[in-house]
């Protein structure tokens, strides 16, 4: 598919705002202070592992978000803060289902089989998720993106570190702070799928085809309805229904008298979103407190689902002497998450899509009584809004993240600390489908009921000895530790049916039937660390910087459990030379150059060991159950390791300008992954290290201030490049197969990763191509069937015409923002998007059902299918038939670029005189619109971001377009 947004047509948008921006300096004062202005620049603290340091000092590629831009965005979750604002940061919102994780890739996909996520820290803390944050109560979030910035993370900091450091107390009287939201949410985008008079036709093409095939002598397409019945000798048309043939016969269809439904319509709502939320800080010279409560609530845009949280926050920190400090924080949270399962494989956003643009109440032998039936005679009888209504998927989630710390000065520059930390989280999910079977709706059909209880519990203990010290114009900072941390999670699992009582539902599962599924799980891991860093600086000019960190990991074999992990970096700060010191243009110019290596041991338990299954063997007749080796173990299974090189460059100009710049080779070797044995081994599979894989790029981010006066105007904006590319892959180089059946995609030396591995459609077939010899076909086409690109040039359309067409990795992605403001008022304007990779829509293929009959509903292109060398429709669409064009090909895969102007922000501050006499210290009421247009060519499904890591969509939840008002004020 050819792109809708061009190289150059991101280029007439971005660049030029860039230089616009940027140019306006030149027309502003000059500044005087030069002294004062370097200082501030080099002197922002930046937190990175372990601790905290100035800009001027980093050695490493550390990006930051400014917590204005997501202040006031309805935003449920801290990661979806990181959208398009740091360089090599790329999130994608993989389903718009409220509460849902974002993904995050931090400078591309290094593994193929284990995780590809960064590692969260929270107030020092390592945690698995951050669903329990609340984004008021974040105080700064740092990204750690090279080698040398994660090391201190060892084995966990290969694919980046997010920092989320949480409001602390501070010395005063009580600061009361309240924010407030609410608004409307309504879909993005609706599908282009056929409307009813579009299937009417679509669908009489095909039972007139049918019916001509039964009898082409005697059987014409313009015989009536009385004329089929009589064939079939049926009483009456309504019992045609109960033949079991594929055909429709309905005398409505005649005359288009049906009732007709937008089903989109029907299941997506305008749903509401709000969220509140109260804190206190304040504290005295030697305690400090911030306790902060909180509720957020979003409707889901499909009915009958949604996501609701509560959750409190309370940190202490505690002066208990000169040398002695203490604190502890408890985040507790609870969340609710409501609804059927919409996206995904035959879930109910597939098979609403899918349905017969008709409903009515009575249709054909059975009564229904849901809302919004579907017609009797399609291929599917489900009503969706009957699913959405009446069935139970409900998960409610504690969580509880909690941490403690003592640290102690033992001389000066010399301080002790010891921290612990714990994640505890219980969840519970219960399901049930009622008695009433939403196909027929007759009582006494078997009901099912689910119940999913999961018990995870982290714990974490830490010893660090820090030190500080200046000689003179030298200054040197260490840190030794040593880490141990246990994972433990436990999971049981209950599915019975016939139950005699809908309203009991899962509290009654003594009385059901039988059991369908009883199982109970449980794993469990252990890391174990020692570390270490050092920085050095002389005079703030010339910086080093080495760490090492050696890990223990009860994931991989006896023969590896332990890997060591180093990394050093180094920096010039040219701005501080003699020569260029009090500069009154320059306030920053420094050059960086790191290199590290990371680990990786994301992947499940006992991987590397032999794992015992359940089985059972006859004896003599009777049955006996045993254990039977299920897995083959790996004493060699060792970590994955990244190398990770890095040159940056920072600089200043006149505190208006700040541009940096990161060129990085990030090479993976030794990937964890599962390969195939010789069966006679007795075991299928093994996990083994095999291969590498590369990703190499650019960054490239701009700040600018713009106006200064009291009319001022900020600019930032970002981008990033990726180049990803597979470098090995075992001893011979064997691709992989993956994706949809393990079909779609392919892993192959020399190509990205997941790249697409399909037929290139190239139109439809004429009758004079069918007649032509030299125009390849596969077996059996006739005249209107998909024409396809001979790859090989042997004439024959078959499995070696399969090749890479494409694959998910964007070119670059960007974000730009702007931020203005005049006296009382404030507008923000957020953009981000990206420039290629591909999208693969199985949702829009499985809604087109190639090969699988025509009864239910298609995409919008197939009103204009082909249907004779007359009249051959758009050209790319085939003719209409069951058993044509169910290749895995390019008529579904589109390119991925977009721009979306992400957020809009209107904001008025109150004076300060009027609130000074309501004892309020600031007042801020705002507009706010999220999601507000999108620019794609992305016809198979909602959204091009939401696809899976391999570039594939099946059925995402759409995005909303939020519309809403919020108040923000301090007293």
């Amino acid at each position: 598919m050819s792109p809708i947004i061009k190289h150059k047509d991101i280029s007439r948008i971005v660049f030029p705002a860039f230089l616009l921006s940027s140019g306006f300096f030149w027309a502003q004062q000059t500044v005087t202070d030069s002294a004062k202005v370097q200082t501030k620049e080099i002197d922002e603290v930046v937190i990175i592992a372990y601790g905290t340091q100035k800009k001027g000092e980093v050695t490493g590629a550390v990006g930051k978000v400014d917590t204005k831009s997501f202040k006031d965005r309805p935003i449920a979750r801290v990661d979806q803060a990181l959208t398009g604002q740091i360089a090599g940061v790329k999130t994608r919102s993989t389903t718009g289902k409220p509460g849902e994780p974002l993904e995050v890739r931090v400078r591309g996909t290094a593994s193929i089989s284990a995780n590809n996520s960064p590692v969260y820290v929270v107030d020092g803390m390592v945690v698995d998720d951050i669903a329990n944050i609340a984004p008021d109560d974040v105080q700064s979030i740092d990204v750690l993106k090279d080698a040398a910035s994660t090391a201190m993370y060892g084995s966990r900091g290969s694919n980046g570190v997010v920092i989320v450091t949480t409001k602390r107390g501070t010395s005063g009287k009580p600061s009361f702070s309240f924010s407030q939201y609410y608004g409307v949410q309504t879909i993005e985008k609706k599908l282009d799928i056929m409307t009813t008079d579009e299937f009417i036709d679509y669908v009489t093409e095909a039972t007139n085809k049918k019916w001509v095939a039964l009898n082409p002598a005697t059987n014409k397409a313009s015989d009536s309805y009385e004329v089929r019945a009589r064939y079939f000798n049926l009483a009456n048309t309504y019992d045609y229904n109960l033949a079991n043939i594929n055909y429709m016969l309905d005398p409505r269809w005649g005359t288009n008298k049906v009732a007709s439904i937008d089903w989109q319509d029907a299941f997506y709502r305008p749903a509401a979103i709000q969220s509140y939320q109260l804190g206190v800080q304040g504290g005295s010279k030697n305690v400090k407190y911030a306790v902060s409560a909180g509720y957020f609530d979003q409707e889901g845009l499909a009915i009958n689902t949604g996501f609701r949280r509560f959750n409190l926050s309370a940190a202490v920190d505690i002066n208990l002497s000169d040398k002695w400090k203490m604190g502890i924080s408890l985040r507790p949270s609870y969340s609710q998450s409501y609804g059927e399962t919409v996206d995904g494989k035959d879930n109910l956003a597939h098979k609403m899509l899918s349905m017969v643009p008709i409903a009515e109440n009575s249709a054909g032998l059975y009564t229904n009584f849901w809302r919004n039936t579907q017609y009797r005679w399609a291929g599917s009888t489900q009503s969706p809004i009957g699913l959405m209504e009446n069935t139970t998927n409900d998960t409610n989630e504690f969580r509880l993240l909690s941490s403690l710390y003592m640290s102690y000065d033992i001389l000066p520059g010399l301080n002790f600390k010891l921290s612990g930390g714990a994640t505890n989280n219980f969840n519970l999910n219960n399901g049930y489908i009622p008695t009433f079977n939403l196909i027929t709706n007759i009582p006494g059909q078997v009901s099912i009921a689910s119940r999913r209880t999961v018990n995870y519990n982290r714990y974490l203990g830490e010893a660090l000895l820090n030190y500080k010290k200046t000689f003179g114009d030298h200054s040197v900072a260490a840190i030794a530790g040593y880490s141990a941390e246990n994972y433990r999670v436990t999971s049981q699992y209950n599915r019975n049916k016939g139950f005699a009582n809908d309203d009991l539902k899962t509290f009654n599962f003594t009385q059901s039937a039988s059991v369908l599924n009883s199982e109970y799980t449980a794993s469990e891991w252990m890391l174990v660390s020692m570390f270490g860093r050092v920085n050095y600086d002389y005079k703030k000019r010339y910086m080093l910087s080495a760490s090492i960190r050696r890990d223990g990991s009860s994931r991989f074999g006896w023969n590896n459990l332990w890997g060591t992990f180093a990394a050093f970096g180094g920096a010039w700060n040219v701005s501080q030379e003699d020569f260029l010191k009090d500069s009154s243009w320059l306030s920053n110019m420094k050059f960086r150059y790191s290199w590290g290596e990371n680990g990786n041991n994301s992947i499940g338990e006992y991987r590397a060991f032999g794992t015992l299954a359940g089985g059972n063997y006859s004896f003599g007749g009777a049955l006996s159950n045993g254990l039977i080796p299920n897995t083959i173990p790996n004493p060699d299974l060792t970590w994955e390791k990244t190398q990770s090189s890095d040159f940056g460059f920072e600089l200043g100009l006149f505190n208006r300008i700040d541009f940096t710049a990161d060129y990085y080779i990030k090479k993976t070797n030794d990937l964890l992954l599962q390969q195939p044995i010789p069966s006679v081994t007795g075991y299928n599979t093994i996990w083994k290290n095999v291969g590498s894989v590369q990703n190499r790029g650019l960054e490239l981010e701009l700040t600018t201030k713009n106006f200064t006066g009291e009319f001022r105007w900020n600019t930032s904006a970002n981008i990033a490049f990726n180049n990803n590319e597979v470098l090995a892959l075992g001893a011979d180089n064997a691709p992989i197969y993956t994706g949809f059946s393990s079909s779609t995609n392919i892993i192959q030396v020399g190509k990205e990763l997941n790249s697409f591995y399909l037929y290139k459609a190239i139109g439809v077939l004429s009758s004079a191509d069918i007649a032509n010899a030299g125009v390849a076909k596969t077996s059996g086409a006739i005249a209107g069937d998909v024409k396809y690109f001979d790859f090989n040039g042997d004439g024959v359309i078959n499995e070696n015409d399969r090749h890479i067409v494409g694959g998910p990795t964007p070119d670059y992605y960007w974000g730009f923002t702007n931020n203005f403001s005049y006296k009382s008022f404030d507008l923000s304007v957020f953009f981000q998007g990206q420039q290629g990779g591909n999208s693969y829509a199985l949702l829009g293929r499985a809604i087109d059902r190639p090969g699988m009959g025509t009864l239910n509903n298609a995409m919008g292109n197939w009103a204009n299918r082909w249907q004779s060398d007359e009249n051959p429709g758009d050209g790319k669409t085939p003719r209409l038939d069951g058993t044509t064009g169910s290749l895995l090909d390019t008529r579904w895969l589109y390119d991925a670029s977009y721009i979306q102007l992400k957020n809009i922000t209107v904001g008025y501050n109150f004076s300060q005189d009027l609130m000074s006499k309501l004892n309020i210290s600031n007042l801020r009421i705002y507009v706010s619109l999220e999601n507000v247009w999108r620019k794609d060519n992305y016809y198979g499904g909602y959204n091009p971001e939401s696809v899976q890591s391999d570039g594939t969509d099946y059925g995402a939840y759409p995005n909303a377009k939020v519309y809403m008002m919020g108040l923000n004020f301090n007293f």
